[in-house]
């Protein structure tokens, strides 16, 4: 591309204006052709009377071509690391491009390149890489997908007031997964989750409580019924058994006498055999 250019003095003077208004949006540098152009158009237009060394023209193309070689491995630091932020969470800053009014903190889902420039996807939205101002740790990122999963589920549990021993599990859980956290994690929550799951506990524990002391004093109330019911069982066993011994002593009695009043017949009837008088028969 051929690039106008007026020189005064062996030197340029409207570098600014010889560059295209496209130019100046696309690129606030020079490439290697432009500046080429360049040096042609200073060597073709140069004061003949104070032509310009062959030195200094090599000593600007030497900065020239260190200074890309600079720019290039900036631009390729600059795609390698935008090729680690894949899954990494990262603060975007609000810019005139992005049009975000606030920064944006989100996971990088996807990295993609375009005319030597690194693009990322966050939160379904693209943005350039150099609008990142914070990459945060894989440990501050798992702590954080730790903290939004167990959020999720303390915002399923039921109001405290009308929560049953039925959740009991699911609270402990929580709770225990809550007091597993280290000190830097539990920081990242909001005060509001860790007084509501507090206050679940201490709900629960006092259900679980006030359930086993209902427990135990049904049993201690079936107890005192069972023993009752065998105290009276006990005693109905004792009356029987009373009732028995005094039928069979009457019995006994009973066949004694009748024992007895044989015994007298029999002696009636020896002595009418023998000729003996009873003192009956002489009555």
């Amino acid at each position: 591309m051929a690039v106008g250019a007026v020189i005064k003095d062996g030197q340029i003077t409207n570098l600014e204006s010889a560059m295209s208004k496209d130019q100046k949006s696309s690129s606030s540098t020079v490439d290697k052709d432009q500046f080429m152009n360049l040096l042609v158009a200073q060597m073709k237009y140069q004061d003949p009377m104070e032509p310009t060394s062959n030195t200094e023209y090599i000593s600007q193309y030497a900065t020239f071509s260190e200074l890309e070689q600079m720019q290039n491995m900036s631009k390729s630091l600059e795609l390698s690391r935008a090729s680690e932020l894949v899954g990494k969470v990262v603060v975007i800053n609000p810019t005139e491009d992005n049009m975000l009014t606030s920064p944006l903190e989100g996971q990088v889902d996807k990295v993609y390149y375009s005319n030597n420039k690194a693009y990322i996807e966050v939160a379904g939205r693209t943005f350039s890489a150099g609008d990142v101002s914070e990459v945060m740790s894989d440990d501050y990122s798992d702590a954080k997908r730790l903290i939004e999963a167990w959020g999720e589920e303390v915002d399923k549990l039921p109001n405290i007031n009308e929560i049953g021993t039925d959740k009991a599990s699911a609270v402990n859980t929580l709770y225990s997964t809550y007091d597993a956290m280290s000190d830097e994690t539990r920081a990242m929550i909001d005060p509001a989750y860790v007084t509501a799951i507090r206050q679940y506990k201490n709900r629960i524990d006092e259900l679980l409580a006030l359930e086993a002391e209902n427990q135990k004093n049904l049993e201690e109330s079936e107890t005192a019924e069972e023993i009752a019911a065998a105290a009276e069982t006990a005693a109905e066993t004792v009356t029987a058994a009373e009732e028995g011994t005094a039928v069979e002593t009457a019995a006994q009695e009973t066949a004694e006498t009748q024992d007895a009043a044989a015994d007298d017949v029999k002696a009636a009837e020896n002595a009418a055999a023998s000729g003996v008088v009873t003192p009956k028969d002489d009555e």
